[in-house]
């Protein structure tokens, strides 16, 4: 019976550790931002940076990571719709839970490269992900 019992916590922990857990917001919804490559944005305007974070393990299982990118991707964009935001872009790596990413205006709000390079005052906003209650 013991056995049974740690072959379903293991099966559950595999089952949730496949699982994106964060939703689009109602902005994000609304203002259809996108996700795009460095090379796309070049002629849009920087707004902000963004550092976002999610787990990437659950107990001793590591998530997969497609759905650990998807999630800071979402994540991101949440940022995105709260700042005005219509595209976000990684500017680093996903690493260990954690991505930066460039929260833009792309759409309407053209502007040439040279204007859309982050200034020295820019900072990164760090968003860890709460869990909905």
């Amino acid at each position: 019976m013991k056995g049974l019992s740690t072959l379903f916590m293991a099966g559950a922990l595999t089952a949730i550790a496949g699982c994106t857990w964060v939703s689009p917001s109602p902005q994000v919804k609304q203002a259809d931002i996108m996700v795009l490559p460095q090379a796309r944005v070049a002629g849009c305007r920087l707004l902000s940076k963004t550092q976002v974070s999610i787990a990437d393990r659950v107990g001793f299982i590591n998530r997969v990571q497609s759905d650990v990118e998807k999630d800071l991707q979402t994540l991101a964009m949440n940022q995105a719709g709260t700042q005005g935001g219509d595209t976000v872009s990684p500017l680093t790596a996903a690493m260990n839970g954690t991505q930066t990413f460039g929260i833009y205006k792309c759409l309407g709000g053209r502007s040439t490269a040279a204007t859309s390079a982050p200034s020295a005052g820019t900072t990164i906003k760090t968003t860890p992900y709460q869990p909905p209650r």
